[in-house]
């Protein structure tokens, strides 16, 4: 039987937040696999829906549009060579599931464009009716050796995925306030929100400190699935300091397009929570 084992990247100090819940003990050495080192950060997709009954997301349908769906999926080989590879292969999963074939070949780039639900989810087993909030669509590229190894690169250097989500368009201008538990209040005037990928923000300060005050982005960032408003946990200043920025309660994007997020930050001398009302300008 072929061994299946999760390819590392030589470069262990550089691995990302995404989470791998293999064994070490079955990780492949870098010796055995040459220094094979692809990317997939040129990639880009979003699935964006309308729920039919948005107080119900886990159960219910979606509706589409196609123009809130596509993938311009790219795998570049960035280190090593050829010598070894029998071939590479580009599957797909939906909630990491049951893996379907997408592509092979003896050498890289891998590219698939997609621009249709129905794209999305042929191979899966699955009706595009079947979708739901919060569903997650991971591409893989897979390495078969020369010697019958089988190998998948690290999560962070091999995986893209793609979330569905409520379709999502807070960037723009806000009037910004931030209060502090303790009545603190400071209004940092007119700042922008920037859109990183679908429905995952940036806003432009953190906390009571005013922009530059403390780091050259002093930003923290947001998700907005379906008009609820979360932070992830992340650290202070886009981890100019490590104080960490923790989710508070859920926040809301309001009837008018104001938005109200909130937050904790992590300091030596207790933990502080913060609220941040942003009027829509």
């Amino acid at each position: 039987m072929k061994k299946l084992n999760y390819l590392l990247t030589m470069f262990f100090a550089l691995t990302l937040f995404v989470g791998c819940d293999t064994d070490p003990d079955n990780n492949a050495p870098v010796a055995d696999e040459g220094g094979l080192v692809i990317t997939v950060d040129d990639s880009s997709g979003k699935v964006l829906g309308t729920p039919l009954d948005a107080n119900d997301l886990e159960n219910t349908e979606i509706a589409f549009n196609n123009a809130d769906v596509d993938l311009d999926f790219s795998a570049l080989l960035s280190l090593g060579n050829y010598n070894n590879v029998s071939k590479f292969e580009l599957v797909k999963t939906l909630n990491n599931g049951d893996e379907a074939f997408i592509a092979e070949s003896e050498t890289m780039p891998f590219n698939v464009v997609y621009s249709t639900i129905e794209e999305y989810v042929a191979g899966l087993g699955v009706d595009a009716s079947d979708l739901r909030i919060g569903d997650v669509f991971t591409f893989k590229v897979k390495l078969y050796q020369a010697d019958g190894d089988l190998y998948y690169f690290a999560p962070n250097m091999g995986e893209f995925s793609v979330v569905v989500n409520c379709a999502s368009n807070l960037i723009g201008n806000y009037q910004v306030t931030a209060t502090r538990d303790d009545g603190a209040s400071v209004n940092h005037g007119i700042e922008p929100i920037i859109e990183v990928s679908p429905g995952y923000y940036k806003a432009k300060t953190t906390g009571l400190w005013a922009f530059g005050a403390i780091a050259p982005d002093q930003g923290y960032n947001f998700n907005d699935t379906c008009s609820t408003l979360t932070v992830p946990p992340q650290d202070l200043a886009q981890g100019y300091y490590s104080n960490d920025v923790t989710p508070g309660d859920d926040g809301t994007v309001l009837a008018n397009g104001n938005l109200i997020i909130n937050y904790g930050i992590a300091f030596s001398s207790g933990n502080r929570t913060y609220q941040n009302v942003y009027v829509k300008q």
